[in-house]
């Protein structure tokens, strides 16, 4: 069950998405695919409910349990909730895509690069868009 919204937090800063739901994604710096994987705020913190990688390469093979559909391998993870997802939002490699209520941003338009960033579970209410 959904509960609250999905937030951003840095260590200067914290910005409120207005979803219980987003989708992350980002290419693999060596191999170059596609990964994508499904957040929902939940009591007790980030579930993470689905989990895409466009293909394999070394280091980067899916659970036995996935499913080829399409050009997508989707399993789910099967993690209960997290505290907060933290991302390393490096400056080095390609960025993160964050996509909520039909819409996608790069992260870097919200946070610069290089400054740490987590996915957390937060209150509606407490602002941002």
């Amino acid at each position: 069950m959904a509960l609250g919204c999905l937030g951003l937090v840095t260590a200067v800063a914290a910005l409120v998405l207005p979803s219980a739901t987003l989708t992350l994604g980002w290419r693999h710096s060596v191999e170059g695919s596609w990964w994508e994987e499904d957040y929902q705020a939940v009591a007790g913190g980030v579930l993470i409910t689905e989990a895409r990688i466009e293909s394999i390469g070394a280091g980067m093979e899916p659970p036995a349990t996935a499913v080829r559909m399409g050009r997508w391998w989707h399993y789910h993870p099967g993690l209960g909730p997290l505290p907060a997802v933290h991302l390393a939002n490096s400056d080095r490699v390609g960025g993160y895509t964050l996509c909520w209520a039909g819409r996608c941003r790069p992260l870097d338009a919200m946070v610069p690069r290089g400054q740490a960033v987590s996915i957390v579970a937060t209150s509606c209410s407490a602002g941002g868009s």
